[in-house]
């Protein structure tokens, strides 16, 4: 058994430990993270899987001790450095793709590998994996005759609020899902290309969200397609002089392929096993590099395995270097980006409401909540939901049933309010408390709103339970308060909003919902006065009729009062490029800026 560290603690290592390496030689023993806090929450958090105590530790020199071998699965950016440590440290390494994203770089490590004579190997899945592997033995036999071109496409939907659309330097969906479409290009075709182009559909922050890179062979071409923010099938087509190889989406983990013929009653099915998300023949193939290398077959490890599925040396230098023509050509659109960024907050800084109130501190939609943010210097209001109980009372609560944040189990609508003042909220805790009704709120947040010009965003819970009567009962007990001037309506379903106008087209009316797109379409129905969209879903461009309106965003990757989460700390001041103006955040706490001196409190 050899030892295996991992190197970061995101989404593709907490994939690799779920389904990677199980039923291989390997045993992993450190998990690595320059932050120890998230290197013992990620094997907190992955125990079950892990199958054994696993170490984490924020020390180089601990990870180099205890391991033979060393997965590296943290941001692009970091690649080079963590590979070139570990090499010369004397360990193998299996670094996640795109390996790095400069030739030179890249011809460096495979070098440096050499003189180590240990195995660096860029993981690709599609490689190793038993259908792509049949793939290439058919086109071997000639099957199909000369290969004239190769198609291959790579799209999801990605949130706007993910690494990859939002890192300027190495985000994109080039750099992320390149390496896929590229690999079957340079092993069919080879890497000798006389030209290559690149197309691309850009965010508005000018990362690509679709991009077609297309490679002239000169006898033959190819063409690579990658989309974060556009849809397209994903497959590949093999096209040769004597017939065709299909391979359906998704082509990448491939389970099924069909040659095809000019006689279209001709069709060779062909079927492969593939087992979960496919990381674990990468895993396998990494382990027979390393044994072959330590059985000292071969002085040049990287070049000594000749099975066509295997990444070479050769094709992961080339698609390097096709990475840095990519990102070389996005330059100037990328300095723009940043440029725009720093040019829209300088004339309009980013403002923050709090989400439920200071809901990270205290237990969500609390007077406690309300009261801690409300005397937070800098934050421009706090947002907040209301429902209906039994007998019609509007109270402030998030859910339609009480059971995640309090000791009931109902809904909030089969509770009178006597029955829901009775229900504790984080029920034993030491900040345990009570529902709260809007009456109570209004009481408590108007000497804050007169004095400060504190603004509450008041959420009609109605897209799922449509209240009957729910609007016209919150805007009497706001106009009761004289808070109508502070006070925004919004809900996730456009009739509230709509209904808010009708009872005082002076009342301010916000539509929320899960896409920018949505929010305008249902907004522009509606007659609202902003935009409440999802900052993940930022998929298009402030319309001209809209520009001006406030546009709040929410749903940052935030923890509420004690949910077990940890909180992962961000700059929210990027979505302004998107035409976010305002950010809803759990934590105003550490955005908001002192009244003194104007510094950040993080």
């Amino acid at each position: 058994m050899l030892k295996l560290g991992i190197i970061g603690t995101g989404r593709i290592a907490a994939r690799f430990v779920g389904d990677g390496w199980q039923n291989t030689p390997f045993v992993i023993s450190v998990i690595y993270n320059p932050n120890i806090e998230s290197a013992c929450r990620f094997v907190q958090d992955n125990a079950d899987k892990l199958e054994g105590i696993v170490d984490c530790t924020d020390e180089w020199d601990y990870l180099v001790e205890h391991v033979d071998a060393v997965y590296v699965a943290c941001p692009h950016e970091k690649h080079f450095e963590y590979t070139k440590k570990l090499l010369l440290a004397g360990k193998h390494v299996l670094c996640e793709k795109p390996m790095v994203l400069k030739k030179a770089e890249a011809e460096e490590l495979y070098r440096m590998a050499c003189e180590k004579q240990v195995v660096l190997m860029e993981a690709l899945k599609t490689a190793s994996c038993p259908g792509f592997q049949g793939l290439l033995q058919i086109v071997s036999e000639g099957r199909i005759g000369e290969i004239k071109e190769v198609e291959a496409c790579f799209t999801r939907l990605t949130p706007t609020n993910l690494r990859e659309m939002t890192d300027l330097a190495c985000g994109g969906s080039f750099t992320e899902m390149g390496s896929y479409v590229m690999y079957p290009v340079f092993k069919l075709l080879g890497t000798e290309y006389r030209d290559i182009s690149f197309h691309s559909y850009r965010c508005v922050n000018g990362i690509d969200k679709y991009t077609r890179a297309l490679f002239d062979y000169g006898e033959a071409f190819a063409s690579c397609k990658t989309g974060l923010g556009v849809k397209s099938e994903g497959q590949m087509i093999v096209s040769g002089t004597k017939g065709y190889i299909v391979v359906q989406a998704p082509w990448w983990m491939t389970r099924h392929f069909e040659v095809r013929y000019e006689d279209p009653g001709r069709v060779e099915r062909f079927d492969y096993p593939y087992e979960g998300s496919g990381l674990k023949y990468e895993c396998e193939e990494f382990y027979q590099r390393i044994q072959k290398c330590l059985s000292k077959e071969a002085r040049d490890v990287q070049n000594s395995l000749k099975a066509e599925a295997v990444v070479t040396a050769t094709e992961s230098v080339a698609m390097a270097g096709v990475m840095e023509n990519f990102l070389n050509a996005e330059v100037e659109v990328r300095k723009d980006a940043e440029i725009r960024l720093k040019e829209i907050l300088q004339e309009r800084p980013m403002r923050y409401w709090a989400h439920r109130g200071c809901s990270m501190e205290w237990p969500e939609n609390t007077i406690e909540a309300f009261v801690a943010a409300a005397e937070l210097p800098g934050v421009v209001g706090i947002e907040l939901d209301v429902q209906l109980t039994k007998d019609g009372e509007v109270v402030v609560f998030h859910d339609e049933n009480v059971s995640r944040v309090t000791d009931g189990s109902q809904r909030v609508v089969d509770y009178t309010l006597a029955e829901l003042k009775e229900l504790w909220i984080a029920p034993g805790d030491e900040k345990q408390t009570r529902i709260p009704t809007l009456r109570e709120v209004m009481e408590t947040m108007k000497p804050y709103c007169e004095a400060k010009g504190l603004l509450i965003n008041i959420e009609l819970k109605t897209s799922v339970i449509h209240y009957e009567g729910i609007e016209e009962k919150t805007d009497a007990l706001v106009r009761e308060y004289g808070l109508e001037d502070y006070v925004v309506y919004s809900s996730f379903w456009a009739e509230s909003c709509r209904k808010m106008k009708e009872i005082n087209s002076a009342n301010q009316t916000g539509m929320l919902a899960s896409t920018l797109s949505d929010c305008i379409r249902w907004g522009r129905y509606a007659g609202v006065d902003a935009l409440h969209p999802w900052i993940g879903g930022m998929d298009c461009a402030l319309p001209e009729d809209m520009q001006g309106m406030p546009v709040r965003g929410w749903g940052a990757d935030e923890p509420f009062y004690k949910d077990g989460r940890r909180l992962r700390i961000e700059s929210l001041e990027k979505y302004a490029i998107f035409g976010i103006t305002e950010i809803i955040t759990n934590v105003p706490e550490m955005y908001v800026k002192e009244a003194a001196g104007g510094e950040k409190t993080c």
